[in-house]
């Protein structure tokens, strides 16, 4: 074969290799459009390309999630003026500190204490045990549930009645069922594992003064609640609930005695716990939905607890524009 022959057969191969890679690249072009189709960018088509590429390969994908508004201060509204030891109002939504008043101030916590004991029956004693009711328990003060020696509850039910009706006496058959000051350890382990450094727990129903901690520590405590454990709070939005005693099957009736529960439920409410002692005066948690804002309230040492609280969550809605 001559040279001319040659080249004539060289450039004769090149052009069919790049009629195949011409006809290849149609193909795989066909392929991509019908499972990519021109709007595989908008969210319609969206379900239908992770259904095809992994989750990883999709992050390129995903929407941006709109940015958070963070409330703006109207300083032409004054400064609410309020009868209490200490108060504080977050917008947990963007982390955003809209009041402040003696915030780490260490003080009697009552019942509030009953959050962690919730937190640590849940995470460490399981809500379908049975525990007993002892006379020991029944002595505690209060009768808040109506709880008689030798019935037999599931931890759960007491769990509400210690939540809903702030009961001592279902906080102490819980503490015994865990083995006494072993409950109590816990609940000091978990609050420093939260770094609540200004907390000390001494009993697992706050009537002891010796119970005591900070607002600062008590945020952190809720916002571990909301992301861990959020049916803490949504039980403390029920009017009532009925717990079932296990051996006899009879079912008692408990009434929420958060005001914001128990008479005209507010659409806005999201829970929270009352806390009561001669000490402390009256301490109070609340969650509210403001315009899609998660709005903490706490207030400690006041006579007037739901009252006070109302005037600073009205003052925060006329104070901030959350839009």
């Amino acid at each position: 074969m001559n040279e001319n022959s040659l080249k004539f057969l060289f450039v004769g191969i090149v052009a069919l290799f790049a009629l195949i890679g011409r006809h290849g690249n149609t193909n795989q072009s066909a392929v991509l459009t019908e499972k990519f189709p021109p709007k595989q960018n908008t969210i319609a088509h969206l379900t239908e390309v992770k259904s095809i590429i992994s989750k990883k390969q999709l992050d390129f994908l995903e929407v941006p999630r709109a940015e958070k508004i963070i409330p703006k201060r109207n300083f032409d509204i004054s400064e609410p003026i309020l009868n209490v030891k200490a108060a504080f109002v977050k917008d947990l939504n963007t982390d955003t500190e809209l009041f402040s008043f003696n915030k780490n101030l260490k003080w009697p916590l009552a019942s509030l204490t009953k959050l962690m004991t919730a937190v640590v029956a849940i995470e460490n004693v399981g809500l379908d045990k049975k525990a007993t009711v002892t006379e020991t328990a029944v002595a505690t003060e209060g009768i808040s549930g109506n709880l008689l020696a030798n019935e037999e509850y599931k931890i759960g039910e007491l769990l509400n009645a210690m939540l809903l009706v702030s009961s001592n006496d279902a906080a102490m058959v819980i503490s015994e069922f865990y083995g006494g000051d072993n409950l109590v350890r816990q609940m000091q382990s978990d609050a420093y594992s939260l770094g609540m450094d200004q907390t000390s727990f001494i009993d697992p129903t706050g009537i002891s003064s010796v119970n005591q901690g900070t607002i600062y520590d008590l945020e952190k405590l809720v916002k571990y609640i909301l992301e861990k454990h959020p049916d803490i709070f949504k039980i403390t939005t029920m009017p009532e609930v009925r717990i079932r005693e296990e051996i006899s099957g009879a079912e008692k009736e408990l009434l929420n005695i958060n005001a914001y529960a128990y008479a005209t439920p507010r659409t806005d409410f999201l829970g929270g716990k009352t806390g009561f002692t001669d000490e402390a005066g009256g301490n109070l948690i609340s969650l509210f939905n403001h315009n899609g804002h998660t709005i903490l309230l706490i207030v400690f040492g006041t006579d007037d607890r739901f009252g006070q609280t109302d005037i600073l969550y009205n003052w925060i809605k006329k104070a901030y524009n959350f839009n």
